[in-house]
């Protein structure tokens, strides 16, 4: 559904929304240290919004996870890296339909706690929601896409992003199970509808891409690289270019791969050009069938 969607909407110029959440995130860290009056405003709040306050659907992604300056900056530049990964694997229409539906989903969740416990003091507690869980999210994500990347386990330890995938949601159950011990009171329930929303936008966003099928990396890669080989051949064909240079054996050019060199080989009968890849392990040609050998 997502590739149809993509593809309706290519010509379309989508921002990169993780850059808007990155600095979202910076002015929320920047707004609590020096204007904290402001934080009010952009809280969570089911009862203002129903009262027409809808900005404060979007502007709890302003609220930052904690108050650490050291902590903030390196969230930031983990959320950049892996969104910029993520955005040349899987293209950046389907990294900001993650973002979006993340963030829609877990305001999903937070009216669903505020009619859950409405009435309570709980309810305060959706102050305090923040996008940390969906952007750990992400970062599931990229451990999926790049299963053999190597990871920085409490910055020490290395570890495959495979094993993290697990990693990361043995955390969640950690931080579920201390919810629990403290009797799922106060920001207890927030912190596991948070999780749960997080989860659920994972697995929405692999039912919709296909991901067994059709978005295994290896696949993504295999066609990204294809489609821009077969754009680069259709703009010179359209401009009127030949290729002057052809393998032999696999048949591309300088047009198709400019990477490759191309060269011919003496020992071969005829003008037969070969790429850099075949020129020392090709079957020579013309020499009769009984001398035929690689080379």
């Amino acid at each position: 559904m997502l590739n149809k969607l993509e593809r309706k909407f290519r010509n379309v110029r989508m921002p990169n929304m993780m850059v808007i959440l990155v600095i979202c995130y910076v002015a929320g860290f920047v707004f609590g240290k020096i204007m904290p009056g402001l934080m009010p405003y952009l809280y969570f709040d089911p009862y203002q919004i129903m009262r027409g306050q809808i900005w404060r659907i979007f502007t709890f992604v302003f609220i930052p996870s904690s108050g650490d300056y050291f902590m903030a900056l390196i969230s930031c530049f983990i959320y950049y890296s892996i969104s910029k990964a993520l955005e040349q694997v899987i293209g950046r229409f389907k990294l900001n339909f993650f973002l979006i539906s993340g963030i829609l989903i877990e305001a999903l969740f937070g009216f669903l706690y505020f009619f859950l416990f409405r009435g309570s003091m709980n309810e305060i507690y959706l102050m305090l929601m923040n996008p940390y869980y969906l952007y750990a999210m992400l970062f599931v994500l990229f451990a999926m896409m790049f299963p053999d990347a190597r990871f920085l386990l409490m910055f020490i330890i290395p570890i495959k992003g495979k094993w993290m995938v697990f990693v990361t949601f043995a955390m969640y159950a950690l931080d579920v199970m201390q919810a629990f011990r403290q009797g799922f009171s106060g920001y207890g329930w927030v912190l596991v509808f948070m999780i749960i929303a997080s989860v659920c936008t994972l697995i929405l966003f692999l039912l919709l891409t296909g991901y067994r099928t059709n978005n295994a990396p290896s696949n993504v890669i295999r066609r990204t690289e294809f489609r821009r080989k077969a754009a680069g051949h259709e703009k010179d064909i359209r401009a009127g270019k030949t290729a002057r240079h052809k393998c032999a054996v696999c048949g591309r050019t300088e047009l198709t791969n400019p990477e490759l060199e191309f060269r011919y080989c003496s020992k071969c009968q005829g003008d037969f050009e070969y790429c850099n890849e075949h020129l020392y392990t090709h079957i020579h040609r013309g020499q009769g069938s009984s001398e035929d050998n690689h080379v």
